[in-house]
């Protein structure tokens, strides 16, 4: 009965820690923590509005940053667009103002990361961006979700892009290969030079996967 007792007992825990080593598999959303709608303050405005308040917008930022005079070509471009708006009835200072508040909780959305998720061991499949190639193969790239990002589409915001360090070097085939990468995920900003024929652009992760593998993508049964 002992030797029954324990030979169970040895069952119920090897399956209790093989189970807890196992990743957990994430998809992109559980990087996004949950949030309750953002409401759209401009729902009742033309189309042309809405474009020429992101422009006045636009505009107003260019010549503070860059201290424009009275007289530069920008500077005309708000007086125009400020008196059009205005004719038509609008409160341009307060519809510049909602269009702030809206662009600042948007951004610090993008930038909210999943706290939980510090430490954990995850799987996630994602396309595979380079930041460097050798004829071994890449050992450090961003895995983001979709192809094309950060290259002919602007990046994802920083929750949707995690920066990967891997074990050993993996053989990519291809720009943006599909691949499922595992690893321990931690909450770290991490900035990246992409290199790019004319230039080069700052690239901002949320998390990074440490000692990570990576496989080519195969859609699970």
């Amino acid at each position: 009965m002992v030797r029954l007792f324990m030979a169970t007992l040895f069952v119920f825990l090897t399956v209790q820690t093989a189970g807890a080593d196992r990743p957990r598999e994430l998809t992109w959303d559980h990087l996004v923590p949950s949030a309750p709608p953002i409401e759209h303050p401009f729902q009742d405005l033309q189309t042309e509005h809405i474009m020429d308040l992101e422009e006045l917008s636009y505009l107003t930022s260019l010549v503070k940053k860059n201290q424009g005079s009275l007289v530069s070509g920008e500077h005309e471009q708000i007086v125009e667009l400020t008196y059009k708006l205005e004719k038509e009835g609008l409160d341009v200072k307060a519809l510049l103002k909602q269009l702030e508040d809206l662009s600042a909780e948007i951004d610090q959305r993008n930038q909210a990361v999943v706290k939980k998720l510090d430490g954990q061991q995850v799987r996630i499949p994602g396309y595979a961006l380079p930041l460097e190639y050798s004829e071994s193969g890449i050992q450090e790239f961003l895995l983001v979700p979709y192809v094309g990002a950060c290259i002919h589409v602007p990046p994802p915001p920083p929750n949707q892009m995690v920066f990967v360090q891997l074990d050993q070097t993996f053989k990519a085939d291809d720009l943006y290969m599909p691949v499922w990468v595992s690893g321990r995920l931690s909450i770290q900003k991490t900035n990246k030079q992409l290199e790019f024929v004319d230039g080069a652009d700052a690239i901002t992760a949320g998390y990074v996967l440490d000692d990570a593998k990576a496989e080519p993508y195969e859609k699970e049964e």
